[in-house]
């Protein structure tokens, strides 16, 4: 498929099962684009961008992205 939109799957997920499922995601976006919707410290380490919606104080959204330094730097495939 194009692309896949994974929700919080990894939620429930121990330190141990965390890496389990970024190694999995990583192999799946070797061919796939993957948007993983998170909170987990431990999946977005593994991102190459990184979306945000943040409220100012006025009340209206912003949208903050980031692309992350080891993707712009060029990761090696393994």
């Amino acid at each position: 498929s194009p692309f896949v939109l994974l929700d919080e799957v990894d939620a429930a997920l121990d330190e141990a099962n965390v890496v389990r499922f970024r190694d999995r995601l990583q192999q799946l976006a070797a061919g796939t684009q993957a948007i993983i919707i998170t909170h987990n410290r431990g999946t977005i380490e593994v991102a190459d961008s990184l979306y945000g919606v943040s409220m100012r104080e006025d009340g209206v959204s912003t949208v903050l992205s980031m692309r992350m330094a080891s993707e712009m730097a060029g990761r090696t495939a393994d």
